[in-house]
């Protein structure tokens, strides 16, 4: 029905303030009536969806205004991702429908082109719905860089708390930014209660003085100060202590970091003064030698432990705290590096790294690894190790090899020797020595079912390990596409139950390439089973399975009865499944 003049000028206003609106606060402005049609909408819209310009007119249904933005990308909304998702067209749009009809919506979500915007929709009670749309980027940009700062901090202020040795750290002003634990029990205050405060407010004020005057010399100047002094503990007991100043960080952003090293044992008949710190005098001045036999009392030595494994490491860190070292461990490579950077920022010694096999594979590639003397040692050593380890190992199983076929592990989680670990995902197990005690004898083995299950989820891995176990089958689990593509080439398994996403290489592209393998060794064993493994259930996925050259379809959640008939069905009867007795 055609507007009247009346109408039309008020249409007219509405849209050029809604227009004006949007512009002024940078966001698309979307209205619609209580039966989804548009009402008024702004032009910011088209920035962010590539979509007809007439469904930004009065009268366009919302269904079809979805329909458009799904084949412009918009399908990634709802994944916080920027990823396709694997959902119908249908689906997605009952979905997004679902959202509008809410009293009200909030959502920071990620596009295909990699812009971050913030929705929000507010139903209101007479049916109008008012929906805007705003690019954050920028602001999520910053979040992050601060998350990024704040996890950064965080992982220090770990690191200094399990130094024995106290620290502070303050800003240009000479604020207390920075306290480890050790430094709190000095004075037997809380981190709080020192954390933003100045010297004025913790001791008296001469003191004070004597502590910014030469702090701030350090920061003014940037050449370190060292003398020996008495530290009085609150307990009323005194530590005889080398207070080291020195300054750190970028010009129009230093910082003072002070330490004490504890040398009460060294200092015994040295004259040091009763204050909390005095002018140097070179003829006090204790020099330490890191290479020389410890006093007694003080640690042998700073040892970083490196293992993934935090109970191990934790055991490893007791047993060197006994033997009288200073440990501390860390779990990953990027940890283990920032430490060794505040380490040596700090001017404190580390004597010494220890690495596991799968922490120095990994950093043995990082250029930051190389940066540190002591941890890149510490690296080749372990690689070395692993060298001489495999190839022990490789002459072992060529002698075994010689009286029979290598078959396919099992349980990947069932415990191995560190070096058949180290040796790589796709070792074999001879038979008669699997892990676990899946196998009664070296004969039973081979009639035994072989099943290599490919996937990343811990929790799902976890319910094929207890559904196989029970079925009783030998198998393996491997976490992603291409460590299966690995496994398989070492030991051809019976069956194959592929995970379709997947990390490095997922279900679809390391099918593809079984299959090119297969094809390109006509005298490889035949064509092994490949069942896709998979949450998703929409229309085509099947389809996209089978034509990467997977055999059959498994739906998540697995049960024993589907899993067992799966087996069933592609490997040939249940007297394989049964034959361990």
């Amino acid at each position: 029905m055609a507007l009247n003049e009346t109408e039309a000028r008020r249409y007219c206003e509405d849209a050029r303030t809604i227009e004006a609106l949007a512009s002024a606060l940078d966001i698309g402005i979307m209205i619609y009536d209580r039966n989804d049609t548009l009402i008024a909408a702004s032009s910011q819209f088209l920035d962010f969806f590539d979509i007809p310009p007439d469904l930004l007119q009065p009268g366009a249904r919302l269904r079809d205004l979805f329909n458009a933005t799904f084949d412009a990308g918009a399908r990634v909304l709802g994944s916080l991702n920027g990823k396709a998702r694997y959902i119908s067209r249908e689906d997605w749009i009952a979905e997004r429908i679902a959202i509008h009809w809410r009293e009200r919506y909030e959502s920071v979500e990620k596009l295909a082109d990699g812009r971050w915007v913030r929705l929000c929709k507010r139903r209101m009670p007479d049916g109008i719905l008012i929906s805007t749309i705003q690019d954050v980027t920028e602001r999520k940009r910053k979040d992050e860089e601060l998350a990024e700062v704040l996890k950064k901090a965080e992982l220090v202020q770990v690191i200094l708390d399990n130094l024995a040795t106290p620290v502070v750290v303050k800003d240009s002003e000479l604020r207390y930014v920075m306290v480890n634990d050790a430094f709190c029990r000095i004075p037997a205050l809380h981190r709080k209660e020192i954390v933003g405060k100045k010297a004025a407010d913790l001791v008296g004020p001469e003191l004070a003085a004597r502590f910014e005057k030469v702090e701030g010399d350090v920061l003014k100047t940037g050449i370190p100060y060292e003398v020996l002094e008495n530290i009085h503990k609150s307990d009323g007991t005194v530590m005889h202590a080398v207070t080291r100043v020195g300054r750190s960080g970028t010009p129009g952003n230093y910082h003072v970091t002070i330490s004490f090293d504890d040398v009460s044992a060294l200092a015994e008949g040295e004259k040091v003064s009763s204050d909390y710190r005095r002018v140097k005098e070179p003829a006090a001045a204790v020099v330490r030698d890191s290479a020389a036999t410890p006093a007694p009392g003080e640690p042998k030595g700073r040892i970083l432990v490196l293992d993934a494994d935090r109970q191990r490491s934790a055991e490893r860190v007791m047993v060197l705290k006994e033997a009288g070292y200073d440990a501390v461990a860390t779990g990953s490579a990027s940890e283990a590096i920032a430490l060794l950077d505040t380490a040596k920022s700090l001017k404190l010694d580390v004597g010494k790294v220890e690495v596991t096999a799968e922490l120095a594979r990994l950093m043995s590639g990082q250029a930051d690894s190389g940066k540190h003397a002591l941890l890149r040692q510490a690296i080749e050593e372990q690689i070395a190790k692993e060298s001489i380890a495999r190839s022990e190992i490789a002459s072992a199983s060529t002698f075994a090899e010689a009286s029979q076929a290598p078959l396919l592990s099992v349980v990947a989680s069932s415990p191995l020797p560190e070096a058949t670990r180290s040796a790589g995902a796709a070792a074999t197990t001879p038979a008669g020595s699997l892990a676990g005690g899946h196998n009664t004898n070296a004969g039973s083995t081979r009639d035994r079912v072989r099943i290599l299950v490919a996937e990343d989820n811990d929790v799902n891995q976890i319910v094929f390990e207890q559904i196989l176990e029970g079925i009783g089958v030998d198998f393996r689990i491997v976490g992603n596409g291409k460590e299966a593509v690995t496994a398989w080439s070492a030991a051809a398994p019976d069956l194959i139950l592929m995970d379709v996403s997947m990390p490095i290489m997922n279900g679809l592209q390391a099918t593809q390439a079984i299959r090119d393998s297969e094809a390109m060794d006509p005298d490889r064993a035949l064509h092994v089973p490949i069942i896709a493994v998979t949450a998703h259930a929409m229309t085509g996925d099947r389809e996209r399975c089978l034509a990467a050259g997977m055999d059959d379809y498994l739906s998540k959640p697995v049960s024993p009865e589907k899993l067992e008939a799966i087996i069933q069905k592609w490997v040939g009867g249940s007297e394989r499944l049964l034959a361990a007795g």
